[in-house]
């Protein structure tokens, strides 16, 4: 049986009906809940740089970036069926908070 392809709310993509809850996408979903804590997660890798170069202790917030990548994969585990596609996701959702610690931002 095949689903309806209904478009997204948000991004205008054509998904399956399924997969759409609030007329939103699951992409768009953890999109949106993943945000703040690809923001949280930037700002305390930035934090723990900034310490480094003073030769600070950084155990302590590098405690806190693994909890907040650990909320990372529990939201995602909550939003995702199946474990090989929540680890696929919590790999690209890492990777892109990786990557956006380095974007510069404007004031």
């Amino acid at each position: 049986m095949s689903s309806i392809l209904v478009g997204c709310h948000r991004c205008g993509r054509q998904v399956p009906s399924t997969t759409l809850r609030d007329g939103i996408c699951l992409d768009c979903r953890l999109d949106q809940t993943l945000e703040p804590l690809r923001q949280e997660h930037a700002r305390l890798w930035r934090k723990r740089e900034r310490y480094r170069t003073s030769a600070a202790n950084t155990t302590a917030l590098g405690a806190q970036i693994g909890r907040v990548e650990q909320r990372m994969a529990d939201r995602i585990r909550e939003a995702v069926p199946g474990d090989r596609e929540v680890a696929e996701r919590l790999k690209a959702e890492l990777e892109r908070a990786r990557q956006a610690r380095y974007d510069i931002r404007g004031v």
